[in-house]
């Protein structure tokens, strides 16, 4: 029984836990020099490029462990850096000329893109990186882990974008508020079925190819913890039309003070920033 529990409790906490201390430490660097913040992301990355290292070179359970929980450290690294305002993209204010209220179509996605384009790059610089460093390596767990955050992460964003009933604008701080115009407001789009019937096949399949009879105690541990993480990332694409809040399970993390809060039941501008839970989870999952 520990062979299933302890992957499963171990991606929910990385999930669960990782998630609300990128919003602390976002909290905590509010205010602070962009020097700090930069240090602060260098080192948590080069601690996870260290592990991501070190884990693939051997498959043991106990490197999965290891690469999965590195990988989960870099994308928190790069979540901080798009939450504190560091790496966005060159539109940052409310008043963008760019981009007008009546904005629709291409162009608004055009806009929308451009919002954030170097948090983009940086996000596909390093799904390539992490996939190069794993690269005919005997455990790929990291490059598997990182590259599945990234997959439903890109995915949820569009979802975001077309429009869903739920798009927590409340998980945004202060400083990214002008993200909010890309965020579409529907009860669903057609885009969100085909994401959770794309994530469930994948689940199938994961637990088919890694977690069956005739896998290894290392593939069975690596396939679990990513099959959790694309459960959790399923999950989370529900959230995004159920009548709940998005920070329910960071309260500790997530204080109201320094968030928007869509104004008095308004539908919130379009946008395309993604839900910053889905950092870390999948769909809006943690680091």
């Amino acid at each position: 029984m520990n062979d299933y529990a302890l992957p499963i409790g171990f991606a929910l906490f990385c999930w669960w836990f990782g998630t609300g201390l990128v919003f602390l430490i976002e909290r905590g660097l509010r205010g602070r020099p962009a020097g700090a913040m930069l240090g602060v992301m260098a080192g948590l990355a080069a601690l996870a490029v260290y592990g991501i290292v070190q884990s693939s070179q051997v498959l043991l359970p106990g490197r999965v462990y290891l690469g999965f929980a590195s990988s989960i450290v870099l994308w928190g690294a790069l979540e901080l850096s798009f939450l504190t305002g560091l790496i966005t993209g060159p539109q940052v204010t409310v008043c963008t000329p760019v981009c007008a209220p009546a904005c629709r179509g291409w162009r608004h996605f055009g806009h929308a893109v451009l919002a954030l384009i170097y948090h983009e790059l940086a996000l596909a610089f390093c799904t390539l990186a992490v996939a190069t460093l794993c690269w005919d390596q005997p455990n790929p767990c990291a490059a598997w882990t990182f590259g599945l955050l990234w997959v439903m992460r890109e995915g949820a964003k569009l979802n975001l974008f077309l429009g869903v009933r739920n798009p927590a604008t409340e998980l945004l701080p202060q400083r990214l508020a002008h993200l909010a115009r890309y965020f579409g407001k529907r009860q669903m789009n057609p885009l969100l079925p085909l994401c959770i019937l794309g994530a469930g096949l994948g689940e199938i399949w994961l637990v088919r190819q890694w977690v069956g009879a005739a896998a290894t105690r290392a593939d069975r541990v690596a396939g679990l913890l990513l099959a959790t993480l694309l459960a959790l990332a399923i999950v989370e694409y529900l959230v995004l039309v159920l009548p709940v809040r998005a920070d329910a399970l960071w309260t500790w993390a997530t204080r109201r003070k320094g968030r928007l809060d869509p104004p008095g039941g308004a539908a919130p501008a379009r946008a395309e920033a993604g839900n910053p839970t889905i950092g870390l989870g999948g769909a809006a999952a943690a680091p």
